[in-house]
């Protein structure tokens, strides 16, 4: 008997509503499939009308725990017939809320902020979460076009923008390659982060990767998260000789005289800002002059 999927649970749910965009539904059965049958602890920050809830219920069968979280205090009218399933209302980001959730399970493998879609929200709530994901768990952040909106403290260009947090993250994954002293707190703290967010529990993020509208990150031990030996194999080198090189770590060389490593690329953007807006002011002057001069001539003709 061919397995369910999650789409076919969407199909078929008559409970409580739930919303997911599409690519979202494969995407949780690719990310999620081989962990259906496992005791999973699931937390979704932002459960809406609580429908999902219901889906992550069946979905997992097994799961130890179905936890929700939600600010809309109109969610404590939601009943579960799951004992499973747990609620917490309140915001996710105060101390509270977060020692209610942590009452209820400690660590989690699967973590997936719908909340509020606002940056400075998703941020403050990956510092707060990521921390009690479980090695070899999952962290999901859902609706990421809201990063690129103003409404929601965005824009393509906001240095503080949601967006412009995972991207960060991308280069926290690659800190043994810097060739600075810079740390990777140091590189984020612009952004906002709160100190829960640490040098080690950064070390342990292994892998991001963006799908339209999400961020998927995943944790494990520091070690596993290092480039690691070389491996050169085989016998005939006729064109670059490598086999000595075999179980060298990487060489990195010093960034520290490198600007664009020692952080002036952002002054440097100023710099060509004001100069590209100083030349466009220039160019609307000319052009003023030139149709000045225009007129002059039509009026001597």
């Amino acid at each position: 008997m061919p397995s369910i999927t999650l789409r076919n649970h969407y199909a078929e749910h008559e409970g409580f509503v739930s919303d997911k965009w599409d690519i979202y539904l494969s995407e949780y059965e690719r990310l999620f499939r081989s962990l259906k049958q496992a005791p999973v602890a699931l937390l979704e920050v932002g459960i809406q009308n609580g429908g999902s809830l219901e889906i992550w219920e069946r979905y997992f069968p097994n799961a130890s725990s179905i936890l929700g979280c939600d600010i809309n205090q109109g969610c404590e009218n939601l009943a579960y017939t799951s004992d499973k399933i747990r609620l917490v209302i309140g915001n996710i980001n105060q101390p509270q809320t977060l020692e209610k959730l942590f009452s209820i399970a400690a660590e989690f493998d699967i973590v997936i902020d719908d909340g509020s879609h606002t940056s400075s929200d998703i941020i403050a709530t990956f510092c707060n979460l990521f921390p009690r994901l479980k090695h070899g768990g999952l962290y999901v952040v859902e609706d990421l076009h809201c990063s690129y909106w103003e409404a929601y403290e965005g824009g393509l260009h906001h240095p503080r923008s949601s967006m412009a947090f995972f991207k960060a993250l991308a280069d926290v994954l690659n800190f043994e390659h810097w060739g600075t002293e810079h740390s990777r707190k140091t590189l984020l703290q612009p952004l906002g982060i709160s100190p829960e967010l640490g040098e080690a529990v950064l070390a342990e993020i292994h892998s991001i990767e963006f799908v339209n509208s999400m961020c998927i990150l995943t944790r494990r031990p520091e070690a596993s998260n290092r480039l690691g030996k070389r491996h050169v194999v085989g016998k005939t080198e006729l064109v670059c000789p490598i086999k000595h090189v075999h179980g060298a770590d990487i060489d990195v060389p010093s960034q520290h005289e490198n600007k664009f490593s020692r952080g002036e690329t952002v002054d440097d953007r100023r710099t060509i800002t004001s100069r590209l807006a100083a030349i466009s002011q220039r160019g609307r002057s000319l052009g003023m002059r030139l149709k000045g001069y225009a007129r002059d001539l039509l009026g001597r003709a």
